[in-house]
C-alpha cells in the first residue's frame, strides 16, 4: 500500500487531533469514575440479571451520564482520525483506511455502549415491577448482553480498535524522529493488546489483563494527541 504524502503536515490539523485525542481520554476516564463508583464498572459487566438490573435501577442518573460520556468517547474517534490524518499528512489509500476503521470503530462501540443507555434501563424498570417475568427479563438481559456487549467489544474494540492502532503506527513510523518512531511502538503494542478483548470476548478468562490493555492504549492516544499539539516541522 502506498502511502501518499501532501505538500506538509497541517498544524490546524495538529490542534484538532490534540484537542479531541485528549478530549475523549478525559471522557474515558470521567466513565470510570462515574461507573466505577456507581455500579463497579468494568467488574460488574459479567454480573447476571439479578444483580445488575437492580443495581442499575438505584443507579440510573449516574449510569446514564458515564455511558454517555463513554458515548461521546467512542464517536471521537473519528474526527480525531481525520484530524490526526491531516497532522501526519497522509492522503490517499492509507488515510481513507484510517478513517474507515474509526467509522467501524465507532458504530460498532454504539452499539454496545447504547444497550445500557436506551434498552437497559427498561428492563431494570420492568424487573423491578411486582409480579415481573424475571426469567424471561434475565433472558432477554443475557441475549443482549452477548450480541450488544459482542459487537461493540470483540469487534469495536478488540478487532477494529486494534488494526486502527497498527494503521496509525506505521504512520508515525514513517514520520520518523525519537518521538514519532517511540509513540509508533506504543500505540503498535498496545493496538495489539486490544487484540486479547477477542479471544475474551469467547469466554477466555483473562481477569485485570483487558482493563490493563484498554488503559495502557488510552495512554497511548493521550499521548499520540500531546504529540499532534507540538509545532510541523518542515519535511
Amino acid at each position: 500500500m502506498t502511502l501518499a504524502v501532501p505538500n506538509a503536515p497541517s498544524r490546524v490539523s495538529g490542534l484538532w487531533a490534540g484537542l479531541t485525542l485528549t478530549t475523549q481520554f478525559v471522557l474515558i476516564w470521567t466513565t470510570f469514575f462515574i461507573l466505577s463508583s456507581a455500579i463497579d464498572w468494568p467488574a460488574s459487566l459479567g454480573d447476571p440479571a439479578s444483580i445488575a438490573l437492580p443495581r442499575l435501577a438505584e443507579n440510573g442518573p449516574a449510569v446514564m451520564v458515564g455511558y454517555g460520556c463513554y458515548l461521546i468517547a467512542a464517536l471521537l474517534l473519528v474526527p480525531a482520525t481525520a484530524a490526526l490524518n491531516g497532522r501526519l499528512g497522509l492522503t490517499g489509500p492509507l488515510a481513507q483506511l484510517n478513517i474507515a476503521l474509526a467509522t467501524l470503530s465507532a458504530l460498532a462501540k454504539t452499539i454496545g455502549i447504547s444497550r445500557w443507555l436506551f434498552v437497559m434501563p427498561d428492563l431494570a424498570e420492568a424487573y423491578g415491577q411486582p409480579g415481573a417475568d424475571t426469567g424471561g427479563i434475565d433472558m432477554l438481559f443475557s441475549a443482549i448482553n452477548a450480541y450488544a456487549g459482542g459487537i461493540g467489544e470483540v469487534v469495536g474494540v478488540g478487532l477494529v480498535s486494534g488494526v486502527w492502532s497498527l494503521t496509525v503506527a506505521a504512520a508515525l513510523w514513517r514520520v520518523g524522529g525519537m518521538v514519532p518512531t517511540a509513540l509508533a511502538g506504543l500505540l503498535g503494542l498496545t493496538g495489539l493488546g486490544l487484540f486479547l478483548t477477542i479471544p475474551a470476548g469467547f469466554g477466555l478468562e483473562l481477569g485485570p489483563v483487558l482493563t490493563l490493555t484498554n488503559i495502557a492504549w488510552q495512554i497511548a492516544l493521550f499521548s499520540v494527541g500531546l504529540w499532534a499539539l507540538t509545532p510541523v516541522r518542515a519535511r
